[in-house]
């Protein structure tokens, strides 16, 4: 896989305000202050008639990719459009909102993020192309892409990080030592970038794509864990499978991680007893999991 590793202010605005939204308790830092902005631009979900995660994907999506808040706002209205002609200037005012209480929280952004990407890189290429090699193994399928994005961001939650299933592209906060000893880095790095070919027809058309993320995030960790086993850089258990859902911010349809990881584990052994091609298997993976 050839990857190309980059470093954004605004995307790291963007991501500690979805953050601040969705998970206030674990943030390792901030004030109410500057959580109450992130909850402005949250809000501004219900103005495109768009459920939460729609919302926060395409702007997660969008803001690597502009340039400042105006024009992140054009960029999203013009895809969204939305039933005021002030909505553009509403949604750049909370992102200047969030961006001018980012930037009081994390003065020294821009002269540390360049010095946090080396050893990312450096612990990616130690181990990380075997991982994805050993995962493509597991899953039979040529699964992983040929060409994706890393985009480092402001560690905020101890190491979150996200898979743009739609454009080969994901951001991770760029830490600098392991978030757990037993799942180091590299591990959620493989576990994001492995994901991203899951939405072609192939493997998603009989899935609801509100769904797919939580599918191909569930599906993606047995053959990583298993791959990681391999490289002696993880030991495969049903309680470390529990425990990379609830650190890497898993999406579960509701489920708790404990019985993600039942579910999940079960599917598992299934498809290593039978081995279905790996769009069927994630159909299967489908079935297991709740409907909301």
């Amino acid at each position: 896989m050839n990857l190309h590793w980059q470093t954004s202010a605004q995307l790291s605005v963007i991501h500690w305000a979805w953050c601040a939204a969705h998970y206030p308790d674990r943030l390792k830092s901030g004030s109410s202050e500057i959580r109450s902005a992130a909850v402005v631009l949250d809000e501004l979900a219900d103005e495109f008639k768009l459920t939460r995660d729609k919302f926060w994907e395409l702007l997660l999506t969008l803001a690597c990719v502009t340039d400042g808040a105006s024009d992140l706002a054009k960029r999203l209205s013009a895809r969204l459009g939305g039933s005021s002609a002030t909505l553009p200037v509403r949604v750049t005012g909370a992102v200047q909102q969030c961006r001018m209480h980012f930037d009081d929280l994390f003065p020294k952004f821009a002269a540390e993020i360049p010095l946090r990407s080396g050893p990312m890189r450096q612990l990616w290429e130690g181990c990380g192309p075997g991982l994805l090699r050993l995962i493509e193994r597991q899953t039979g399928q040529d699964v992983v892409v040929e060409d994706a994005s890393v985009v480092l961001v402001q560690p905020v939650l101890g190491g979150f990080g996200y898979a743009h299933l739609s454009g080969n592209r994901i951001h991770l906060e760029a830490l600098l030592t392991h978030s757990a000893p037993e799942l180091p880095e590299s591990l959620r790095i493989a576990w994001l970038l492995s994901q991203l070919d899951l939405d072609r027809p192939e493997y998603s058309e009989q899935i609801n794509a509100n769904r797919l993320r939580s599918v191909a995030g569930l599906a993606m960790l047995p053959p990583l864990l298993c791959a990681g086993e391999e490289l002696d850089l993880c030991r495969f258990s049903p309680e470390l499978l529990a425990k990379a859902i609830e650190l890497w911010f898993c999406p579960t349809l509701g489920l708790d991680a404990a019985t993600a990881s039942s579910v999940t584990n079960i599917w598992w052994e299934t498809y290593q007893g039978s081995r279905p091609v790996w769009r069927v298997a994630l159909t299967g993976l489908d079935r297991l999991l709740p409907t909301t």
